[in-house]
Protein backbone atom coordinates (compact mmCIF):
# COMPACT_ATOMS: atom_id res chain seq x y z
CA UNK A 1 0.00 0.00 0.00
CA UNK A 2 2.60 2.30 0.55
CA UNK A 3 4.59 1.74 -2.34
CA UNK A 4 1.34 2.19 -3.99
CA UNK A 5 1.15 5.50 -2.49
CA UNK A 6 4.99 6.25 -3.32
CA UNK A 7 4.85 5.13 -6.91
CA UNK A 8 1.41 7.47 -7.29
CA UNK A 9 3.48 10.22 -5.75
CA UNK A 10 6.40 10.20 -8.36
CA UNK A 11 4.01 10.16 -11.01
CA UNK A 12 2.20 12.86 -10.05
CA UNK A 13 5.34 14.90 -9.53
CA UNK A 14 6.81 14.07 -12.96
CA UNK A 15 3.65 14.96 -14.19
CA UNK A 16 4.22 18.72 -12.76
CA UNK A 17 7.78 19.05 -14.07
CA UNK A 18 6.66 17.86 -17.64
CA UNK A 19 4.10 20.83 -17.12
CA UNK A 20 6.52 23.21 -16.41
CA UNK A 21 8.81 22.26 -19.65
CA UNK A 22 5.58 22.07 -21.68
CA UNK A 23 5.10 25.77 -20.29
CA UNK A 24 8.45 26.86 -21.15
CA UNK A 25 8.08 24.92 -24.96
CA UNK A 26 4.96 27.18 -25.36
CA UNK A 27 6.56 30.55 -24.04
CA UNK A 28 9.14 29.47 -26.23
CA UNK A 29 7.04 29.12 -29.63
CA UNK A 30 5.58 32.31 -28.73
CA UNK A 31 8.77 33.87 -28.65
CA UNK A 32 9.32 32.35 -31.76
CA UNK A 33 6.54 33.97 -33.26
CA UNK A 34 7.14 37.58 -32.28
CA UNK A 35 10.73 37.07 -33.28
CA UNK A 36 11.94 39.21 -36.40
CA UNK A 37 13.85 37.51 -39.23
CA UNK A 38 17.69 37.73 -38.82
CA UNK A 39 17.55 39.21 -35.09
CA UNK A 40 20.37 37.62 -32.82
CA UNK A 41 18.98 36.47 -30.03
CA UNK A 42 20.72 37.17 -26.91
CA UNK A 43 20.59 34.92 -24.00
CA UNK A 44 18.42 35.79 -20.91
CA UNK A 45 21.17 36.23 -18.59
CA UNK A 46 23.06 38.67 -20.90
CA UNK A 47 20.16 40.98 -21.05
CA UNK A 48 19.23 41.13 -17.21
CA UNK A 49 23.45 41.82 -17.25
CA UNK A 50 22.83 44.62 -19.62
CA UNK A 51 19.84 46.39 -18.07
CA UNK A 52 22.05 46.19 -14.42
CA UNK A 53 24.84 47.73 -15.84
CA UNK A 54 22.76 50.35 -17.82
CA UNK A 55 20.84 51.14 -14.19
CA UNK A 56 24.54 51.33 -12.84
CA UNK A 57 25.03 53.84 -15.27
CA UNK A 58 22.04 56.10 -14.60
CA UNK A 59 22.65 56.15 -10.67
CA UNK A 60 26.15 56.96 -11.40
CA UNK A 61 25.20 60.10 -13.86
CA UNK A 62 22.34 60.86 -11.01
CA UNK A 63 25.01 60.44 -8.05
CA UNK A 64 27.40 62.90 -10.08
CA UNK A 65 24.73 65.47 -11.08
CA UNK A 66 23.51 65.58 -7.60
CA UNK A 67 26.88 66.36 -6.43
CA UNK A 68 27.59 68.93 -8.83
CA UNK A 69 24.23 70.88 -8.02
CA UNK A 70 25.39 70.51 -4.20
CA UNK A 71 28.72 71.71 -4.90
CA UNK A 72 26.79 74.65 -7.14
CA UNK A 73 24.49 75.28 -4.32
CA UNK A 74 27.11 75.46 -1.66
CA UNK A 75 29.24 77.48 -3.63
CA UNK A 76 26.35 79.90 -4.01
CA UNK A 77 25.93 79.98 -0.67
CA UNK A 78 29.48 79.93 0.51
CA UNK A 79 29.59 83.46 -1.71
CA UNK A 80 26.07 84.72 -0.48
CA UNK A 81 27.61 84.05 3.12
CA UNK A 82 30.90 86.05 2.29
CA UNK A 83 29.23 88.67 0.47
CA UNK A 84 27.28 88.98 3.56
CA UNK A 85 30.10 89.38 5.87
CA UNK A 86 31.94 91.67 3.94
CA UNK A 87 28.51 93.51 4.19
CA UNK A 88 28.74 93.60 7.90
CA UNK A 89 32.41 94.07 8.41
CA UNK A 90 32.04 97.35 6.04
CA UNK A 91 28.99 98.70 7.90
CA UNK A 92 30.86 97.75 11.14
CA UNK A 93 33.60 100.17 10.26
CA UNK A 94 31.63 102.83 8.80
CA UNK A 95 29.46 102.37 12.54
CA UNK A 96 33.06 102.39 14.12
CA UNK A 97 33.94 105.65 11.94
CA UNK A 98 30.59 107.46 12.45
CA UNK A 99 31.31 107.11 16.21
CA UNK A 100 34.73 108.05 16.23
CA UNK A 101 33.91 111.24 14.87
CA UNK A 102 34.39 114.43 16.44
CA UNK A 103 30.08 115.44 16.28
CA UNK A 104 29.24 111.64 17.24
CA UNK A 105 31.96 111.98 20.25
CA UNK A 106 30.50 114.87 21.75
CA UNK A 107 27.25 113.78 21.33
CA UNK A 108 27.90 111.08 23.31
CA UNK A 109 30.10 112.72 26.13
CA UNK A 110 27.27 115.52 26.27
CA UNK A 111 24.65 112.88 26.87
CA UNK A 112 27.04 110.65 29.30
CA UNK A 113 27.68 113.63 31.10
CA UNK A 114 23.75 114.19 32.19
CA UNK A 115 22.89 110.99 32.91
CA UNK A 116 25.99 110.86 35.53
CA UNK A 117 24.97 114.14 36.85
CA UNK A 118 21.71 112.92 37.07
CA UNK A 119 22.72 109.60 38.54
CA UNK A 120 24.55 111.72 41.51
CA UNK A 121 21.28 113.15 42.37
CA UNK A 122 19.50 110.37 42.12
CA UNK A 123 21.75 108.49 44.59
CA UNK A 124 22.19 111.06 47.28
CA UNK A 125 18.19 111.43 47.27
CA UNK A 126 17.23 107.75 47.69
CA UNK A 127 19.97 107.34 50.34
CA UNK A 128 18.22 109.70 52.42
CA UNK A 129 14.91 109.07 51.60
CA UNK A 130 14.90 105.13 51.63
CA UNK A 131 18.33 103.54 52.61
CA UNK A 132 16.59 100.08 53.24
CA UNK A 133 15.69 100.11 49.61
CA UNK A 134 18.92 101.32 47.98
CA UNK A 135 19.87 98.22 46.95
CA UNK A 136 17.17 97.98 44.04
CA UNK A 137 18.91 100.78 42.68
CA UNK A 138 22.17 99.80 43.27
CA UNK A 139 21.09 96.70 41.32
CA UNK A 140 19.50 98.74 38.45
CA UNK A 141 22.62 100.75 38.46
CA UNK A 142 25.39 97.60 38.24
CA UNK A 143 23.31 96.11 35.61
CA UNK A 144 24.19 99.21 33.88
CA UNK A 145 27.42 99.62 34.46
CA UNK A 146 28.47 95.91 33.75
CA UNK A 147 26.57 95.85 30.25
CA UNK A 148 28.22 99.42 29.62
CA UNK A 149 31.53 97.35 30.58
CA UNK A 150 30.94 94.30 28.89
CA UNK A 151 30.62 95.99 25.49
CA UNK A 152 32.93 98.38 25.69
CA UNK A 153 35.66 95.96 26.76
CA UNK A 154 34.71 93.44 23.87
CA UNK A 155 34.97 96.50 21.41
CA UNK A 156 38.26 97.48 22.41
CA UNK A 157 39.01 93.75 23.08
CA UNK A 158 39.92 94.35 26.29
CA UNK A 159 37.45 91.21 27.86
CA UNK A 160 40.09 90.49 30.21
CA UNK A 161 39.37 93.33 32.32
CA UNK A 162 36.37 91.87 33.13
CA UNK A 163 37.87 89.16 35.42
CA UNK A 164 39.08 91.87 37.64
CA UNK A 165 38.38 91.80 41.41
CA UNK A 166 36.21 95.10 41.53
CA UNK A 167 33.53 92.95 38.81
CA UNK A 168 33.89 89.91 41.00
CA UNK A 169 33.37 91.86 44.24
CA UNK A 170 30.25 93.62 43.18
CA UNK A 171 29.03 89.90 41.72
CA UNK A 172 29.02 88.41 44.99
CA UNK A 173 27.47 91.19 46.42
CA UNK A 174 24.49 90.77 43.74
CA UNK A 175 24.55 87.06 44.97
CA UNK A 176 24.49 88.06 48.86
CA UNK A 177 21.12 90.58 48.04
CA UNK A 178 19.15 88.21 46.26
CA UNK A 179 20.32 84.81 46.02
CA UNK A 180 21.95 83.93 49.92
CA UNK A 181 20.84 87.39 51.90
CA UNK A 182 20.31 85.28 55.28
CA UNK A 183 24.19 83.61 54.83
CA UNK A 184 26.42 85.44 57.14
CA UNK A 185 29.39 84.09 55.81
CA UNK A 186 28.65 85.99 52.31
CA UNK A 187 28.13 88.93 54.18
CA UNK A 188 31.54 89.05 55.81
CA UNK A 189 33.30 88.28 52.26
CA UNK A 190 30.90 91.66 50.88
CA UNK A 191 31.56 93.83 53.96
CA UNK A 192 35.28 93.14 53.69
CA UNK A 193 35.36 93.91 49.99
CA UNK A 194 34.26 97.72 50.71
CA UNK A 195 37.84 98.05 52.68
CA UNK A 196 39.76 96.93 48.83
CA UNK A 197 37.28 98.84 47.07
CA UNK A 198 37.45 102.24 49.20
CA UNK A 199 41.52 102.18 49.17
CA UNK A 200 41.21 101.54 44.74
CA UNK A 201 39.64 104.84 44.49
CA UNK A 202 42.82 107.01 45.47
CA UNK A 203 45.66 104.24 44.36
CA UNK A 204 43.81 103.67 40.78
CA UNK A 205 43.12 107.60 41.02
CA UNK A 206 39.52 107.08 39.59
CA UNK A 207 38.50 110.31 38.80
CA UNK A 208 35.05 112.40 38.52
CA UNK A 209 35.15 112.20 34.59
CA UNK A 210 31.35 112.56 33.85
CA UNK A 211 31.83 112.83 30.57
CA UNK A 212 33.92 109.51 30.35
CA UNK A 213 32.33 106.80 30.24
CA UNK A 214 35.87 104.77 30.85
CA UNK A 215 36.99 106.98 33.46
CA UNK A 216 33.53 107.29 35.23
CA UNK A 217 32.87 103.71 34.83
CA UNK A 218 36.18 102.88 36.65
CA UNK A 219 34.71 104.61 39.70
CA UNK A 220 30.99 102.79 39.44
CA UNK A 221 32.62 99.74 39.68
CA UNK A 222 34.75 101.02 42.96
CA UNK A 223 32.39 102.98 45.21
CA UNK A 224 28.76 102.46 44.93
CA UNK A 225 29.38 99.25 46.15
CA UNK A 226 30.35 100.95 49.74
CA UNK A 227 27.27 102.66 49.57
CA UNK A 228 25.28 100.30 49.22
CA UNK A 229 26.88 98.03 52.36
CA UNK A 230 26.63 101.47 54.51
CA UNK A 231 22.92 101.73 54.10
CA UNK A 232 21.99 97.85 54.75
CA UNK A 233 23.94 98.45 57.93
CA UNK A 234 22.65 101.20 58.69
CA UNK A 235 18.50 100.33 57.66
CA UNK A 236 18.04 96.89 56.48
CA UNK A 237 14.86 93.95 57.38
CA UNK A 238 14.02 91.23 56.96
CA UNK A 239 16.49 88.94 55.43
CA UNK A 240 18.88 90.50 54.78
CA UNK A 241 19.14 91.78 58.41
CA UNK A 242 19.31 88.19 59.33
CA UNK A 243 22.26 87.59 57.18
CA UNK A 244 24.06 91.05 58.66
CA UNK A 245 23.56 89.58 62.02
CA UNK A 246 24.96 86.21 61.76
CA UNK A 247 27.98 87.48 59.93
CA UNK A 248 28.91 90.02 62.79
CA UNK A 249 27.59 87.29 65.44
CA UNK A 250 31.26 85.87 64.10
CA UNK A 251 34.69 85.72 66.09
CA UNK A 252 36.91 87.95 64.75
CA UNK A 253 38.98 85.11 63.38
CA UNK A 254 35.91 83.20 61.72
CA UNK A 255 35.23 86.28 60.30
CA UNK A 256 38.86 87.26 58.57
CA UNK A 257 39.17 83.81 57.15
CA UNK A 258 35.12 83.57 55.66
CA UNK A 259 36.62 87.14 54.14
CA UNK A 260 40.18 85.58 52.71
CA UNK A 261 38.36 82.21 51.81
CA UNK A 262 36.02 83.90 49.50
CA UNK A 263 39.15 86.55 47.82
CA UNK A 264 41.12 83.10 47.63
CA UNK A 265 38.10 81.84 45.53
CA UNK A 266 38.75 84.65 43.06
CA UNK A 267 42.71 84.79 43.50
CA UNK A 268 42.73 80.73 42.04
CA UNK A 269 40.05 81.41 38.98
CA UNK A 270 42.14 84.38 37.68
CA UNK A 271 45.36 83.10 38.03
CA UNK A 272 44.28 79.93 36.44
CA UNK A 273 42.83 82.09 33.68
CA UNK A 274 45.59 84.61 32.95
CA UNK A 275 48.33 82.95 33.49
CA UNK A 276 47.64 78.86 32.77
CA UNK A 277 44.25 78.80 30.42
CA UNK A 278 44.38 81.96 28.40
CA UNK A 279 48.12 82.42 28.66
CA UNK A 280 49.02 81.60 24.81
CA UNK A 281 46.04 83.15 23.92
CA UNK A 282 46.82 87.12 25.74
CA UNK A 283 50.37 86.54 24.62
CA UNK A 284 49.51 85.85 20.27
CA UNK A 285 46.22 88.20 20.36
CA UNK A 286 48.24 90.98 22.72
CA UNK A 287 45.36 91.42 24.77
CA UNK A 288 44.86 93.82 27.87
CA UNK A 289 44.78 92.35 31.05
CA UNK A 290 44.94 94.41 34.97
CA UNK A 291 48.28 92.28 34.99
CA UNK A 292 49.88 93.15 31.74
CA UNK A 293 48.94 97.18 33.23
CA UNK A 294 51.16 96.78 35.88
CA UNK A 295 53.73 94.61 34.35
CA UNK A 296 54.59 95.96 30.67
CA UNK A 297 52.46 99.40 30.75
CA UNK A 298 53.74 100.75 34.53
CA UNK A 299 56.69 98.39 33.91
CA UNK A 300 57.15 97.34 37.51
CA UNK A 301 58.23 94.07 35.79
CA UNK A 302 61.01 95.67 35.05
CA UNK A 303 61.97 97.14 38.11
CA UNK A 304 62.03 93.43 39.60
CA UNK A 305 65.38 91.50 40.06
CA UNK A 306 66.74 89.91 37.26
CA UNK A 307 66.13 86.66 39.52
CA UNK A 308 62.25 87.31 40.53
CA UNK A 309 61.29 88.94 36.45
CA UNK A 310 60.19 84.78 35.33
CA UNK A 311 57.82 84.99 38.90
CA UNK A 312 56.23 87.97 37.94
CA UNK A 313 52.95 86.65 37.74
CA UNK A 314 53.19 85.15 41.52
CA UNK A 315 54.70 88.76 42.58
CA UNK A 316 51.50 90.55 41.26
CA UNK A 317 48.88 87.71 42.69
CA UNK A 318 51.09 88.44 46.73
CA UNK A 319 50.99 92.24 45.75
CA UNK A 320 47.21 92.13 44.86
CA UNK A 321 46.49 89.82 48.05
CA UNK A 322 48.67 92.43 50.75
CA UNK A 323 46.65 95.04 48.83
CA UNK A 324 42.92 93.08 50.08
CA UNK A 325 44.53 92.44 53.51
CA UNK A 326 45.30 95.69 54.42
CA UNK A 327 41.59 96.55 53.54
CA UNK A 328 40.00 94.05 55.17
CA UNK A 329 40.17 95.46 58.59
CA UNK A 330 37.31 97.25 57.54
CA UNK A 331 34.81 95.07 59.20
CA UNK A 332 35.96 95.52 62.27
CA UNK A 333 35.58 99.66 62.51
CA UNK A 334 32.67 100.87 63.73
CA UNK A 335 30.33 102.56 61.21
CA UNK A 336 30.59 106.36 61.97
CA UNK A 337 34.28 105.49 61.21
CA UNK A 338 33.44 103.29 58.20
CA UNK A 339 31.21 106.38 56.90
CA UNK A 340 34.03 108.75 56.97
CA UNK A 341 36.24 106.19 55.49
CA UNK A 342 33.97 106.43 51.85
CA UNK A 343 33.31 110.23 52.80
CA UNK A 344 36.97 110.53 52.34
CA UNK A 345 36.97 108.21 49.08
CA UNK A 346 34.37 110.03 47.27
CA UNK A 347 36.20 113.66 48.32
CA UNK A 348 39.63 112.34 46.76
CA UNK A 349 37.47 111.02 43.66
CA UNK A 350 36.20 114.29 43.10
CA UNK A 351 39.58 116.07 43.75
CA UNK A 352 40.69 113.70 40.58
CA UNK A 353 37.83 114.46 38.32
CA UNK A 354 38.51 118.43 39.24
CA UNK A 355 42.38 118.16 38.64
CA UNK A 356 41.88 116.46 35.01
CA UNK A 357 39.49 119.70 34.10
CA UNK A 358 41.61 122.24 36.00
CA UNK A 359 45.00 120.53 34.00
CA UNK A 360 42.91 120.02 30.64
CA UNK A 361 41.60 123.44 30.41
CA UNK A 362 44.86 125.10 31.74
CA UNK A 363 46.89 123.25 28.95
CA UNK A 364 44.57 124.32 26.22
CA UNK A 365 44.83 127.93 27.92
CA UNK A 366 48.52 127.59 27.56
CA UNK A 367 48.28 126.29 24.26
CA UNK A 368 46.05 128.58 22.78
CA UNK A 369 47.88 131.41 24.43
CA UNK A 370 51.20 130.07 22.73
CA UNK A 371 49.95 130.42 19.45
CA UNK A 372 47.87 133.23 19.78
CA UNK A 373 51.44 135.35 20.83
CA UNK A 374 53.04 133.14 18.17
CA UNK A 375 51.07 134.34 15.47
CA UNK A 376 50.55 138.39 16.96
CA UNK A 377 55.05 138.33 16.63
CA UNK A 378 54.97 136.71 13.08
CA UNK A 379 52.24 139.33 12.09
CA UNK A 380 54.21 142.29 13.66
CA UNK A 381 57.60 140.95 12.23
CA UNK A 382 55.81 141.22 8.97
CA UNK A 383 54.66 144.46 9.24
CA UNK A 384 57.99 145.78 10.18
CA UNK A 385 59.27 144.57 7.62
CA UNK A 386 56.76 145.70 5.17
CA UNK A 387 57.25 148.97 6.51
CA UNK A 388 61.00 149.15 6.35
CA UNK A 389 60.50 148.37 3.05
CA UNK A 390 57.96 150.59 1.68
CA UNK A 391 60.33 153.42 3.48
CA UNK A 392 63.20 152.21 1.82
CA UNK A 393 61.30 152.63 -1.91
CA UNK A 394 60.26 156.53 -0.91
CA UNK A 395 63.46 157.01 -0.14
CA UNK A 396 64.62 155.62 -3.29
CA UNK A 397 62.13 157.99 -5.48
CA UNK A 398 63.11 161.07 -2.92
CA UNK A 399 66.81 160.50 -3.65
CA UNK A 400 66.28 159.61 -7.95
CA UNK A 401 66.95 163.15 -10.27
CA UNK A 402 64.16 165.60 -11.48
Amino acid sequence: MDDVFFDSGDEQNEHLYNTDHESDGELDSFNGLLRVPGQKVRPLSQRVEKLVLDFREKQEIFKRRRQDLAQSVSRGIRKEFLQQQERIVLRSKQMAKKLQSGRSRAWRHKWVFALVEADFVVTAFWLGASPQTFHLYYTAQMAVVMCGKVFDYRFTDQHYFLLDFCFFANACTLVWLWICPTSGYLFNAVESFCGVLALSVPLFRNSCVPHDFARISNAYVHYPQVLLVLSMIWSSDGEKRQGIEAGMAESWSARLFQAWSVYMSWAVLYASVIFVLAKKRIERKRRDTLYGYFAHTLGFKDKLPTWLRDYSGIVFMLGHQTLFMSGIGYIFLPFSVQVVAILLAITIFFHNGGRFYVDHFWKAHERNTVLYLDAATSMMTKASKEGSHSSLESKCTDDSPG
